[in-house]
C-alpha cells in the first residue's frame, strides 16, 4: 500500500509541472498557409504566390533541388574514390613511329595475306532445295466419337414411420414441510479472573 500511494503522489507531483503548451497565433496561421497550399481548389498561381509567403514567413530561401551524383570540387585527404571531375578537353591524336620497345610483346600477331585473293571472301554455297507440293486434305466435320449415356436407376426411399411417443402422467409428490426447532445457543466460555469472582 505504502507504494501505491507514493507512486500516485509522484504522478501527481509530476503533472502539476507540465502544462501544455498553448497554440499560438503563429503556428495557426503556418497551418492555415500550408492547408490553402494543399487544397485542390487553389489556384496554381495563387498556390505559387502563398509558397512564396511560407517561406519568407519561415525565412527560408528555397533552393531547386539537383538530381544527378554528388561534385566535391577538392581532392579527399584519404584519397578515396571520389576525385575532382576531369574535362575533356580535344585534341588531335599524333601519329608516329613506334618507340622500340626492350622487352618482347606479350601478344605477337601474325597475319598472312594472300596477293590472288583481293576481294571478299566467298560465302558457302547453298543450293536451294525442290519443295514438293503435297495434296491437302481439307476436313469438313471433325469426328466425334458417339457417346451413350448409362440409364439413370432411381431408387424411390422407403418412408419412415415414426412411433409414437408415450408421454406418462407426472403425478407430484406432496413434500413434507421440515419442522425445525428452537436453535440451540451455546453459552460463552468466559473464564473471569479471580478478583471478579
Amino acid at each position: 500500500m505504502k507504494y501505491l500511494v507514493v507512486l500516485a503522489l509522484i504522478v501527481v507531483s509530476s503533472a502539476a509541472f507540465i502544462k501544455p503548451a498553448p497554440v499560438s497565433a503563429e503556428h495557426a496561421e503556418l497551418q492555415a498557409i500550408i492547408d490553402a497550399i494543399n487544397s485542390p481548389s487553389t489556384d496554381p498561381a495563387t498556390a505559387a504566390a502563398l509558397t512564396e509567403m511560407l517561406y519568407s514567413f519561415l525565412g527560408v530561401s528555397p533552393q531547386p533541388i539537383h538530381i544527378g551524383p554528388e561534385i566535391i570540387d577538392f581532392p579527399l585527404p584519404d584519397g578515396g574514390a571520389v576525385s575532382a571531375p576531369v574535362k575533356p578537353t580535344p585534341s588531335p591524336a599524333v601519329v608516329g613511329p613506334a618507340a622500340p620497345s626492350q622487352s618482347s610483346p606479350l601478344v605477337q600477331l601474325v597475319v598472312n595475306i594472300n596477293q590472288a585473293a583481293v576481294g571478299p571472301a566467298p560465302g558457302p554455297v547453298v543450293e536451294p532445295v525442290e519443295i514438293v507440293p503435297e495434296p491437302v486434305i481439307i476436313v469438313e466435320e471433325a469426328e466425334v466419337p458417339e457417346i451413350k449415356p448409362d440409364p439413370v436407376i432411381i431408387v424411390e426411399p422407403t418412408p419412415v414411420v415414426p412411433e409414437p411417443v408415450i408421454v406418462a402422467p407426472i403425478n407430484p409428490i406432496p413434500v413434507a414441510p421440515v419442522i425445525i426447532g428452537t436453535p440451540i445457543i451455546p453459552a460463552p466460555a468466559v473464564t473471569l479472573p479471580e478478583e471478579l469472582n
